[in-house]
């Protein structure tokens, strides 16, 4: 699937991270396990020389004892020499089982590598290894109130239970599932009325080059689309929309710089009603250091969107920038406040991937991830999958297990 390969590839920092993390948990029991065996041969290997030792001396002590009962009449020096002669042999003895012993330690040990080298590496789920998984979650931007919710959930029904890589990737997969399918995550366009979808995010999240990337693919899908400029503090974002607009050969509504927002959403209302367009797409403006004033103008725009259609905006859709990290929650809070937020769009999932985010944000606040980003084309933007982002952020391939 070429989705699942690019998104594989996009992915790759923490997907990268979180699978190597959890293969590193696994491995370092099986290094301990090793270390344990050859801890134990060292205190084996130390017994036997000792023994060696002390059978020597008996020995020794033994002989001449034996040769002084007996009154064994031999030359002085030929006794020295004899006795220094035994001396000399029993060391070798022991020197030789020494370097044997040092033989079987090596063989061994070498044995336990090639065993755990052959056989499934498996870790017995303690506690010590759930704060080892928390701990990587975390790291992986996942925040601390989903990663310990994912523990939570493992330790529940697992607690205990021996485990292989696959195992692990495979629990930890299925939590992220649970938490990311919220809903169907494909926006759909309700037939025979005019769809309004109204996008909010701060400035520099790629608000507006995403509006450019839906328009185009709702226009190959068959729809009739208008944009409106809505943002008119920003002559930029004004600039950026119309070079869109021209690019994908789709009508844009705007009004004179500085100019009210909520009169430029009327009248592309009026426009996009009187001749007959599927999908209206309203770009707005995200000045997060004026958030009162901000809040206000979302709130009169919203107002002028429901006296013209009661049951619009459809979509209040918040665009994110994943490299935001952990901010981005305090960006959904904000706009969460006036504008009524029913879906998120995740951009630049390429370069620096932070897929972390995506589970955090969701969980924190239930709302469907619609689409991600994951590079500057046209055909970058996609439809999220749920499932399948599951399974990329742990490392699992996209075969079922």
């Amino acid at each position: 699937m070429k989705f699942f390969r690019k998104l594989k590839e996009k992915l790759f920092s923490t997907s990268s991270k979180i699978k190597d993390g959890l293969e590193g948990i696994i491995d370092k029991q099986s290094i301990e396990n090793v270390k344990e065996e050859q801890s134990k041969q060292d205190i084996l290997d130390k017994n036997l020389l000792q023994k060696l030792n002390q059978n020597f001396e008996q020995k020794k002590e033994k002989t001449l004892k034996e040769s002084h009962k007996n009154n064994i009449k031999i030359d002085k020096t030929k006794s020295l020499v004899s006795i220094s002669n035994k001396n000399k042999e029993l060391p070798n003895t022991v020197e030789q089982t020494q370097k044997t012993s040092s033989s079987k330690k090596t063989g061994i040990f070498s044995k336990i590598i090639r065993t755990v080298e052959k056989v499934t590496k498996k870790r017995k789920l303690d506690d010590k290894m759930l704060n080892e998984i928390e701990d990587l979650l975390i790291s992986s931007d996942i925040g601390v109130s989903t990663a310990s919710l994912i523990v939570e959930k493992i330790k529940k029904e697992n607690f205990s239970k021996e485990l292989d890589i696959k195992q692990l990737k495979q629990l930890i997969s299925d939590e992220i599932y649970e938490i990311m399918d919220v809903s169907d995550s494909i926006l759909k366009i309700k037939e025979d009325q005019l769809n309004i979808w109204l996008f909010v995010g701060v400035n520099g999240s790629g608000k507006t080059t995403t509006i450019g990337k839906i328009a185009k693919q709702e226009k190959d899908n068959g729809k009739k689309v208008i944009l409106a400029a809505a943002d008119t503090f920003r002559a930029a974002a004004v600039d950026q929309l119309s070079i869109w607009s021209k690019r994908v050969g789709i009508e844009m509504v705007k009004g004179e710089e500085k100019s009210d927002p909520a009169s430029v959403v009327y009248k592309a209302i009026e426009e996009a009603k009187k001749n007959d367009y599927d999908l209206l797409l309203i770009d707005t403006a995200g000045r997060l250091q004026n958030k009162t004033d901000l809040m206000q103008e979302l709130e009169k725009i919203i107002r002028v969107i429901k006296k013209q259609d009661p049951s619009a905006p459809h979509n209040c859709l918040i665009v994110l920038d994943a490299t935001s990290g952990q901010n981005v929650n305090s960006q959904v809070e904000i706009f969460l406040q006036s504008a009524g937020l029913t879906g998120i769009i995740m951009t630049k999932l390429d370069g620096t991937a932070r897929g972390g985010v995506l589970v955090a944000v969701t969980n924190k606040f239930n709302l469907p991830i619609y689409r991600i980003g994951l590079g500057e084309k046209i055909e970058d933007l996609e439809t999220f999958d749920p499932k399948l982002f599951s399974r990329v952020i742990v490392g699992l391939d996209n075969n079922p297990v």
